[in-house]
């Protein structure tokens, strides 16, 4: 095995060699960026040997003769029904994590390996469609799982080996598991699944082998396949508050003051626990999505003056004010994926800040030959760009859109509207309650009144920095959660909660920390005056539920 590894090594030295240096951190292999057809898949009919995902290596092989694969495949076929061998390219949950059409299957068990050795956090698992249903219902190879009596004490199981130079740690992980001797508790994985593999420390290879206790003379009868998606992605866990993602990491920017993918073209990368969905276009050498900058150059204009926000800056943690390095960069639609969690998750407040590219800066200030000068020559054009947040839930359904009313949440980055003349310069924070259910992502996108035959003529840029939701997530399961309004806001010396019936109260600062604590207050009327200045949140118990609601604290 060791061997054979080494060989590998050596086959893809040249490859490595050019991908080692350039190497991106935070790396999880959703395998998004690879292009399929439609209810297509690749599997190894080219010859390659396997393929490369964000810095990890899935090897596959291919027999020309009999025209059968081992290994990984990469798919994105949907079939959940067929139960043989022609659909042996399908995950049972219909698609990839969260309605994400990529995902890869694996047959005869496979090996993995990362670009240099690290940590592999694990990876999301579920059975293929074939399998399952093979395992539930049984076929002419293989037997139902359970019997006919169900108290048949079947298994399928996957056993993951981790190698550091000639060490190795395994983990095992049951795909099915009628052991038990409540059959009530016997299970099929039918959903995606962590498998955990932090035990293994710095990791040189993973190899996948498979194991079932239906077992002929040819070997095993059950059907030796598996769908993995998000390879080395964040572990799931339950979010209460969340910390503010400003881009000032410096693994972002080993080749100078931008990452835009050039880098990786894996797809995006996994921030703060939140996974930015980039594409990059190595035929073009063009990007689209989120790229990390620091890049405080406002002299330029026109594209090359893409990567830099008209600010001269990114924004800091309080009121819009100035001081921050780093920052995000939005070219075109920009997708932001939260972890994976079946049914998504109600985001209760999302706050950001937000600011002009100078590309697009310029170009509506001056205009351009692809886009006119906002407000026209007598400045009375009635023109607007601004920034929308659409939710989708785990079904791949816009469930909400933030920023589409004029009078409450309007991100405007420039507005001639009614006389307005507005131009933006500045960060500015938003600040507002969450989706009106469940999300799985949010999508950022930008709507101009400058249209032509092929679309926008705006450049299709901002910025975004401090991104946080706070508290952005509710993790306790079956709670009713409700948006609570706060007045005045800002506010100075006190609060008032538009709820009756409080039987308690708590408010947060923006680390998390618990403020205040007021069982059964005796009016919605609260006292502030003690609180330093600072943004925070408030959750409220009462007999309609939990309410979440925040306001700005500002001491003159």
């Amino acid at each position: 095995m060791y061997k054979s590894i080494l060989g590998l090594l050596v086959l893809t030295a040249f490859s490595w060699s050019v991908k080692a240096q350039n190497a991106v951190r935070f790396n999880m292999s959703t395998f998004d960026a690879i292009p399929l057809s439609s209810g297509g898949f690749e599997n190894g009919q080219h010859l390659k040997g396997g393929f490369w995902n964000a810095h990890h290596y899935f090897r596959n092989t291919y027999d020309t003769a009999w025209k059968v694969w081992s290994g990984f495949s990469i798919s994105n076929t949907k079939d959940t029904i067929t139960p043989d061998f022609t659909n042996e390219y399908s995950s049972i949950t219909g698609g990839g994590i969260s309605g994400t059409p990529n995902y890869v299957v694996c047959y005869g068990g496979g090996t993995i390996i990362p670009e240099k050795s690290s940590p592999i956090t694990g990876f999301y698992v579920t059975n293929t469609t074939y399998t399952y249903l093979s395992l539930k219902n049984g076929t002419v190879f293989s037997k139902k799982f359970g019997g006919s009596t169900g108290n048949d004490k079947d298994w399928y199981r996957m056993k993951i080996f981790g190698f550091q130079g000639l060490n190795k740690d395994s983990v095992i992980f049951y795909l099915a598991d009628f052991q038990n001797d409540d059959n009530s508790k016997d299970y099929i994985i039918k959903d995606w699944t962590w498998v955990d593999l932090s035990k293994f420390s710095n990791t040189d290879s993973l190899v996948v082998k498979l194991e079932s206790s239906d077992v002929g003379q040819f070997g095993i009868n059950t059907p030796t396949y598996f769908a993995i998606d998000d390879f080395n992605a964040v572990p799931p866990y339950n979010l209460n508050m969340y910390p503010g993602l400003s881009f000032e990491n410096k693994d972002f920017y080993n080749l100078g003051n931008v990452w835009n993918g050039e880098s990786d073209t894996s797809g995006g990368f996994v921030y703060g626990k939140l996974y930015f969905e980039n594409r990059y276009n190595t035929e073009w050498n063009s990007w689209s999505g989120w790229a990390a900058s620091k890049d405080k150059d406002t002299s330029k204009s026109g594209f090359t003056s893409q990567y830099s926000s008209i600010t001269a800056r990114g924004a800091d943690a309080r009121f819009g004010m100035d001081t921050g390095n780093s920052f995000a960069v939005s070219y075109g639609r920009s997708i932001i994926r939260l972890p994976y969690k079946t049914g998504g998750w109600a985001i209760t407040t999302i706050r950001f800040a937000y600011s002009n590219n100078t590309y697009a800066y310029k170009s509506m200030k001056n205009g351009d030959a692809f886009s006119k000068k906002f407000g026209g020559i007598l400045g009375t054009d009635p023109d607007l760009f601004r920034l929308l947040v659409i939710g989708y839930d785990d079904k791949g359904n816009a469930v909400d859109t933030i920023g589409i009313d004029e009078m409450r949440d309007e991100m405007a980055l420039a507005d001639f509207r009614m006389g307005r003349n507005y131009l933006n310069k500045n960060w500015t924070y938003f600040i507002r309650s969450g989706f009106k259910k469940n999300i799985v992502r949010m999508e950022f996108q930008l709507e101009s009144t400058d249209i032509g035959p092929f679309g926008m003529n705006t450049p299709e840029f901002f910025c975004l920095d401090n991104l946080f939701e706070y508290p952005p997530i509710e993790s306790v399961e079956g709670i009713q959660n409700y948006v609570l309004k706060v007045y005045p806001n800002p506010a100075t010396e006190f609060i008032i909660l538009d709820l009756t019936g409080v039987k308690s109260l708590k408010v947060f600062d923006l680390q998390g920390r618990e403020v205040m604590n007021i069982i059964s207050p005796e009016t919605n009327k609260i006292d502030i005056s003690g609180l330093p200045s600072g943004i925070y949140s408030v959750r409220a118990e009462s007999g309609k539920g939990i309410s979440t609601g925040r306001f700005v604290k500002y001491n003159p």
